[in-house]
């Protein structure tokens, strides 16, 4: 028998519950009008100006809607990560896991799958107007392949990281809208004069023509383009606030579970706060 890629992932209830709820809710579809929209203006006004300021810096048109881009959906992926997909606040991410039979693997595997499926969404939307930059600017089609993947990579990170942040301030609205924006303005600005590595902007520069912005990183006898190190670094602490929302979410799950003692709840079948 032939396996099915995602079959998997279509039988997760989570997964699909919060799929349901995103095609049904018209905000995705308004981000995602609104963001070509922006990418669109972008090229009408670099496209002119592409013969007078590529010759002696980057690739101008390419590197500002790769630039425009990255932070647009750089913010989408922190802020929509760390936003209920499950229908509404009345089925909140508590009531999930104090009710379902799910293992908190299978939880956050479906809830992460939902959100990767919108990063998808609005990463391909990115494709068609960033290959018009690349026809202007010059650049390859293996440049533009490589600076999606890295955006790709960031991308994915950011949703996980505003996941765990989700799972563990979901009830201080305050301090979770907080957060989200400064680990947002980390990344995106100040890492930029911190720790450029960090950077998706430069990661995303360095992949084109002139790739001098990172320079390269050795390790071990090895060396690699900036770049890819600030890949791997992405795809590490994607795992790594993977691992820390899985514990979270475990830890919660059994403490209500606790609370709500083997007959399934207290007197008035509430779930209150760990």
């Amino acid at each position: 028998m032939i396996p099915i890629p995602g079959r998997k992932a279509l039988r997760n209830p989570i997964f699909r519950g919060a799929l349901d709820a995103m095609t049904h809710r018209s905000t995705c579809w308004t981000h995602g009008l609104n963001y070509a929209a922006v990418l669109s203006l972008a090229l009408f006004i670099t496209w002119p100006k592409e013969g007078f300021l590529s010759l002696r810096d980057l690739p101008f048109t390419y590197n500002a809607m790769g630039g425009t881009a990255t932070i647009i959906l750089a913010y989408l992926s922190f802020t929509q990560g760390a936003r209920h997909l499950l229908g509404g606040q009345n089925a909140t991410l508590r009531d999930w896991l104090a009710f379902t039979p799910l293992p908190v693997g299978a939880f956050l595997r479906g809830y992460l799958a939902a959100g990767g499926v919108e990063t998808l969404f609005f990463w391909g939307l990115s494709w068609p107007l960033l290959l018009l930059a690349a026809g202007v600017s010059g650049e390859s089609l293996a440049h533009l392949g490589t600076g999606m993947l890295v955006l790709l990579a960031c991308l994915t990170a950011y949703r996980i990281i505003g996941v765990t942040l989700l799972v563990w301030f979901e009830r201080d609205d305050f301090v979770l809208y907080i957060l989200v924006r400064v680990a947002y303005l980390w990344f995106v600005l100040v890492s930029g004069f911190v720790w450029p590595l960090a950077n998706p902007v430069l990661a995303f520069i360095d992949t084109s023509i002139w790739p001098q912005r990172l320079g390269a990183v050795s390790l071990m006898g090895h060396s690699a383009p900036g770049w890819a190190a600030t890949v791997a670094l992405h795809l590490i602490l994607g795992g790594l606030f993977f691992i820390i929302a899985a514990l979270r979410a475990r830890w919660l799950q059994r403490r209500l579970a606790l609370r709500n003692g083997p007959e399934g709840g207290e007197d008035d079948g509430s779930v209150g706060p760990p």
